[in-house]
């Protein structure tokens, strides 16, 4: 969902003044008394950089229209939100940067899936260098892979902000949250880095079209892609309906206690509940929506399929989840990360298509809304909050509003 590398630290060059603050017993490293590039290096060629800051112990990481907070856990060693990781790090000898790791817990228990990370002091002085004159803005058409016959399967959207570029892509089952970045010439690169993913995006601009592209997600997977001008697709209401019978009404998880067990959904009051897992971003994005609609007159409750399926290590994941994003209500384990486990889960559901689904229950009528998008999505997601609303106001038509 989202630099230096080929086309430099573009990001960095926007600058950050921050005030500057006191040393804290427990913390050896100085703070930053102006702003920070947090470069994440994902091979010898691509770097992704980010404008940060670090206050009273605490990092700041500015990922596009949200600030990622990282609390330390020790001198070395700093929480990151929503999705468990942490970034390690060591003063280096001179100077006031740091140099060290960002480890994906969630991705790999053990600790050893590992990207390089630094963190350089930004001067006081530091000014936008880069003109924002032809930088970009509309919607692309795009293809990934080297099989480029087929029709898009994604769109990019691009907005010039200042001198530098905010965009996101949509899929038909959500959104790569997030990017930002800049033009340099005719040399694209946008990023994103929100805890559970570090995305990188380079291209070329040739005749209004992006080409010779490449995706990096962190440092274990590559792809090339490729995009077209195009015209955005319909915002078409994702939601069906069923009719079920009592008895199916029904979804099958694990407790506590590591037994199977089966929940009735039949209610005399509407019931709310998500599909999701807790190394997905979209979840937490749909997540973060339930919270603010939260209505004491329905019930709410989610479901959560993660790759980590012991019961006991599973729950305390969950607890940790549920009360970073506030959540009010339970969440349970339905199984193994993978749709197919969470269609088996729900008898009345004969596929799962993404990751978040939220199902709006009255009785036996059911309302399946399948993906989501999020905030980096703008009008999109004013119009996905408006569809939970109306679902939770009661209403119920599959008219596109």
């Amino acid at each position: 969902m989202h630099c230096a590398g080929k086309g430099g630290a573009f990001l960095g060059l926007l600058g950050l003044v921050v005030s500057g603050c006191g040393d804290l017993p427990h913390s050896p490293q100085p703070p930053f008394s102006h702003g920070a590039n947090v470069e994440f290096m994902l091979n010898d060629s691509v770097t992704a950089s980010f404008l940060g800051s670090q206050k009273d112990a605490v990092w700041s990481l500015y990922n596009g229209d949200e600030v990622l907070t990282l609390t330390p856990l020790n001198d070395s060693t700093w929480r990151v939100p929503v999705f468990n990781g942490s970034w390690r790090l060591q003063k280096e000898r001179r100077g006031d940067s740091y140099r060290g790791y960002w480890v994906d817990s969630l991705r790999n228990p053990s600790g050893s899936y590992r990207v390089p990370l630094r963190v350089l002091p930004t001067p006081a002085n530091q000014q936008a260098t880069i003109e924002p004159q032809g930088l970009p803005s509309g919607t692309w058409d795009v293809w990934f892979g080297v099989d480029s016959s087929a029709s898009p399967g994604s769109q990019l959207d691009i907005t010039a902000a200042g001198s530098a570029l905010r965009a996101t892509i949509r899929t038909p089952t959500g959104d790569y949250r997030y990017l930002t970045g800049n033009l340099v010439g005719n040399a694209l690169q946008l990023q994103t880095f929100d805890g559970a993913h570090l995305f990188v995006f380079t291209a070329s601009l040739q005749d209004g079209s992006w080409v010779d592209g490449h995706f990096y997600s962190g440092n274990h997977y590559h792809t090339t892609w490729r995009a077209a001008y195009g015209s955005p697709t319909p915002d078409e209401n994702p939601m069906r309906s069923l009719v079920v019978p009592d008895e199916d009404l029904r979804v099958s998880i694990v407790d506590r206690a590591g037994k199977s067990n089966s929940i009735s959904l039949r209610s005399d009051s509407l019931v709310v509940l998500d599909i999701l897992g807790t190394w997905c971003p979209n979840c937490m994005d749909e997540v973060r929506l339930l919270h603010e609609l939260y209505s004491p007159q329905a019930r709410f409750l989610s479901v959560a399929f993660e790759r980590d399926t012991n019961p006991i290590s599973s729950y305390e994941r969950l607890d940790v989840f549920a009360d970073e994003l506030n959540v009010d209500w339970d969440i349970f384990l339905g199984g193994k990360a993978s749709k197919k486990s969470a269609a088996d889960a729900f008898p009345f559901l004969d596929h799962v298509v993404s990751f978040p689904t939220t199902l709006f229950i009255r009785g036996n009528d059911v309302m399946v809304h399948s993906g989501f998008n999020g905030p980096a999505t703008g009008e999109r997601y004013i119009m996905e909050k408006k569809r939970f609303q109306d679902q939770l106001n009661g209403f119920t038509s599959l008219e596109n509003r």
